[in-house]
């Protein structure tokens, strides 16, 4: 019996990974080659005590079998980071297609909707509720 399939043994009932563990590992690395660049020693020990309290967080939720109990935390978790996600990743795409496109809000939806960016009035119809509206651009 190889690793594994010993490791797919021990980890049946168990919650695994998800968002939050995702980035509780992530957010641990960020603060682990921040704190090569702080020289305060107090500092850098409440850096390094935040990083063993993530990775502990981390290790409780991956092996964990209270399945309920982590996707309820996940649940809440992506509750507050998917729009912080959403909004760095639609302005991301704004500063990419800056030169061909202008992104503008439905009046009545208020859905984020893509036009190109040429002058003059344009009819702009929604393809979420369907509400067409008039843009001058």
């Amino acid at each position: 019996m190889g690793f594994i399939s010993r490791f797919m043994e021990f980890m049946n009932g168990r919650y695994g990974f998800d968002t939050l563990n995702k980035f509780l590992l992530i957010f641990a690395a960020v603060l682990s080659v921040a704190s090569i660049f702080v020289f305060y020693i107090p500092a850098r020990l409440i850096m390094t005590l935040i990083e063993l309290a993530l990775l502990g967080w981390f290790v409780f939720r991956f092996l964990s079998r209270n399945i309920p109990g982590r996707s309820r935390e996940n649940r809440n978790f992506e509750k507050v980071f998917n729009p912080i996600k959403n909004w760095f990743s639609l302005t991301f795409k704004k500063i990419r297609d800056r030169k061909d496109y202008r992104y503008i809000k439905c009046p009545s939806c208020k859905a984020t909707l893509r036009v190109k960016n040429q002058k003059g009035t344009h009819t702009v119809r929604c393809p979420k509720c369907s509400n067409e509206f008039k843009k001058k651009i």
